[in-house]
């Protein structure tokens, strides 16, 4: 799947600055539950959590988090990517993250290091379609 589209542009109505048209090229090889959708319907959607989410998980030092995406209004599951953000030090080499249960309004991540890394934020990027 192959699409081009156009962000918003116009005037910044608070900072008065115009706003440029961006022509983007967003390709989809595939998708997560392997459905399409119309071109008009890409959408990318991003956030970051507060770093207080973290629950312990009884596995071994590791911990997990849901992050709610209902208002990037998927119709499907996203292609989701994340990543910590904060500093890393030599002795604390960075966890892998693996995200699961991946759902149109909602994802989980997990990682280990639950006493190192319990209160770092989770930057993300979820990348899916907003209509049929």
């Amino acid at each position: 799947m192959n699409f081009s589209f156009l962000l918003s542009s116009g005037i910044n109505a608070e900072y008065g600055v115009a706003v440029p048209t961006v022509a983007v090229d967003f390709k989809a090889l595939s998708t997560f539950d392997g459905t399409t959708h119309p071109a008009p319907c890409a959408a990318v959607c991003t956030g970051v959590t507060s770093g207080n989410d973290w629950k312990k998980w009884d596995a071994a030092d590791y911990m997990y988090t849901y992050v709610y995406i209902t208002g990037c209004n998927f119709v499907a599951p996203p292609t989701v990517t994340a990543t910590l953000y904060g500093n890393i030090y030599p002795s604390t080499p960075p966890p892998a993250i693996i995200t699961g249960d991946i759902r149109a309004n909602y994802f989980s991540v997990y990682i280990k290091g639950h006493d190192t890394y319990r209160y770092r934020r989770l930057m993300w990027t979820a990348t899916g379609f907003n209509c049929n």
